[in-house]
């Protein structure tokens, strides 16, 4: 992807969310920005020649009329010491529709145009300030929900993915560098061991092979782990997830089957996001509604990423308790022993015979245990996920990662068996460098482009 070698207009929009608030940021970019902001603002105090990075006070005014609209500090800065590497202007005025849309009005009255989304973004990244990994981050660290979806953004923002992405190319540079010169100078004497490559590019591979299998972790990170309520009617299940959530979320009777369909609510637990689901209880099904309520709750615990299995404290372990252990034995699980503000009269000795070691007692009605529960929850999840590593976090890095490691592995595999051509090794590494160029913006698209920036809010 080549950078523009000018940019022909200037954009604008407003960079706060819309509606009533304490102040709202109008950004211009692009080389009449000055222009514009020297047409509308006039600052309280007269500078000759005001310093880039300089906020003002003053009033934006309308030229037509020369009435003021509101009172701002305006600030001008200048390229390419820009986020868009383009001369920008920010208007800090007062939040609010009227004051926003007067100063928009008279904006694109002195010639700019309405950004399109992720506009600003986009010409960081056309300006090369960024490679689109970093784009795509600015994305990420703005629909963040939880401190550790932040910190992978940020992470990636600064160049973290960028630099491995990097670490890849020259490996793959380097071993099609010998190869091409063993094609354009066959006959000279010159000594190229292309074998030497091979482990370079076995080892690239197996840290692509481990981006790619970081997905599922990555997605989850952004999407939020499931946890699964399972258990036979009338252990409480529905009232747990009322309790852990903190709201009437779902009907709690004393009628045995009660729930007959998933009921989810999300929960943050440290900083994790957790989808909590409700289901109905296992047991033998009495009508058609509670059959298929069953079945949905199998066809879920397949996908869960942890099944939380509540019984009944007060109950001796049952048949229908067994018939739900059948139901999710092969899958990772914890316990909860609820309604322990009743006497117990469950054997936890039980819970030992099956070899479950996670478990605790605790009382959806009084609250007590939910803070060990919630814990509980957490260190599973956390059992599964690879602490500050590198995670794939998109389908469509995914996707690319898979396409080179393909391309690597067939010309490691021809190098190791001494029967290759090396057009179709070069033609091989051509493939995987173009395909890590569609990962940082170099071989991308404008189809691409417009799909990535176009999940932006017009303003960013």
């Amino acid at each position: 992807m080549e950078t523009p070698a000018e940019t022909v207009d200037t954009i604008c929009a407003i960079s706060t969310p819309p509606g009533e608030g304490g102040i709202s940021i109008i950004r211009i970019s692009g080389p009449d920005s000055r222009h514009i902001l020297e047409k509308i603002f006039r600052p309280r105090k007269k500078t000759e020649k005001p310093e880039s990075g300089t906020l003002r006070l003053g009033y934006v005014f309308d030229p037509a009329s020369e009435a003021d609209i509101d009172e701002v500090l305006a600030v001008f800065m200048k390229a390419p010491g820009t986020y868009t590497r383009e001369d920008i202007v920010e208007i800090h005025a007062h939040g609010g529709f009227g004051a926003q849309s007067s100063i928009m009005r008279v904006i694109l009255g002195q010639g700019a145009r309405l950004a399109d989304p992720g506009e600003f973004t986009k010409r960081v990244f056309l300006n090369g300030r960024i490679d689109l990994i970093q784009a795509e981050s600015v994305l990420d660290v703005i629909k963040s929900e939880t401190d550790e979806e932040l910190k992978y953004a940020v992470d990636y923002l600064k160049g973290r993915l960028s630099k491995k992405v990097r670490a890849f190319r020259d490996i793959l540079k380097n071993a099609l560098a010998a190869i091409e010169a063993s094609i354009d100078f066959p006959d000279e004497d010159i000594d190229i061991d292309l074998s030497e490559h091979t482990v370079p590019l076995s080892r690239a591979k197996k840290d692509i092979d481990d981006l790619v299998s970081s997905y599922y972790e990555g997605k989850r990170l952004k999407s939020g782990f499931e946890v699964l309520i399972a258990g036979r009617t009338n252990v409480g299940k529905s009232s747990l997830l009322n309790a852990l959530v903190l709201k009437e979320r779902a009907i709690v009777t004393d009628l045995p089957g009660t729930t007959r369909d998933l009921i989810e609510e999300t929960l943050y637990i440290k900083g994790m996001k957790v989808h909590l689901i409700d289901t109905a209880g296992i047991r033998t099904p009495e009508n058609v509604v509670e059959e298929e309520g069953i079945r949905r709750v199998k066809e879920r615990a397949a996908e869960a990423d942890l099944i939380v299995w509540v019984l009944d404290g007060s109950q001796p372990y049952s048949f229908e308790d067994q018939q739900v252990y059948e139901v999710i034995k092969q899958y990772k699980k914890i316990v909860i022993i609820n309604k322990s503000d009743l006497t117990r009269k469950i054997d936890v000795n039980i819970l030992i015979s099956l070899d479950i070691k996670s478990y605790v007692e605790a009382s959806a009605k009084t609250g007590f245990g939910l803070d060990e529960a919630k814990t509980l929850i957490f260190s599973n999840l956390l059992k599964t996920r690879r602490r500050n590593s590198l995670l794939i976090t998109t389908i469509r890095h995914r996707d690319i990662l898979e396409k080179v490691s393909r391309n690597i592995d067939t010309v490691v595999k021809d190098l190791e068996n001494d029967g290759y051509h090396a057009e179709l090794l070069a033609f091989e590494l051509h493939e995987a460098l173009h395909h890590l160029g569609e990962i940082t913006g170099e071989t991308c698209s404008e189809d691409i482009l417009e799909m990535i920036f176009s999940q932006f809010c017009i303003g960013k």
